[in-house]
């Protein structure tokens, strides 16, 4: 598998799979979110240069599998001398890759990057409904941290 770093020319790759993340999103919390559309090229940019801003996007044989949009995050902490988490905004595997390793695979990727810039932690959310994506980071050893309850009025 091959890595590349997300920049303005990955736009046309990336940009489609980020629409497909986010109308399950919207299909699954129709109280929350719009229809929503294709980003766009400008939205895209301003995304990708947001401070702390990593982007990895995943390669085999040169077709894409997945993505991931993460930011380093700095915080406060009286016990550790690191002080940052590598938050992870998405990650989508293409369905057709999925379940074959390839998901494990850009979190090991990430493990790396957050090494690398001294994160203490990698951090993300995960929708109640996803139970896929609950099983697939409970497989990779990730704990709960918080639990997030809402009350819709």
């Amino acid at each position: 598998m091959e890595f590349k770093f997300i920049d303005k020319n990955l736009y046309d790759e990336i940009a489609p799979k980020s629409l497909e993340l986010a109308m399950y999103h919207a299909r699954n919390r129709t109280d929350l979110f719009f229809e929503p559309s294709l980003m766009s090229k400008k939205d895209f940019r301003k995304r990708i240069k947001i401070k702390g801003f990593i982007g990895v996007a995943a390669y085999e044989n040169n077709v894409l599998v997945g993505y991931c949009f993460c930011r380093i995050k700095s915080f406060k902490s009286k016990d550790n001398d690191k002080s940052k988490s590598l938050w992870i905004d998405e990650l989508f595997i293409c369905p057709e890759y999925r379940r074959l390793g390839y998901g494990t695979k850009i979190f090991m990727e990430l493990q790396e990057i957050a090494k690398r810039n001294d994160c203490f932690i990698i951090e993300f959310d995960v929708w109640q409904v996803n139970e896929s994506a609950q099983k697939f980071y409970d497989s990779l050893g990730c704990k709960n941290q918080r639990i997030t309850k809402e009350f819709i009025l």
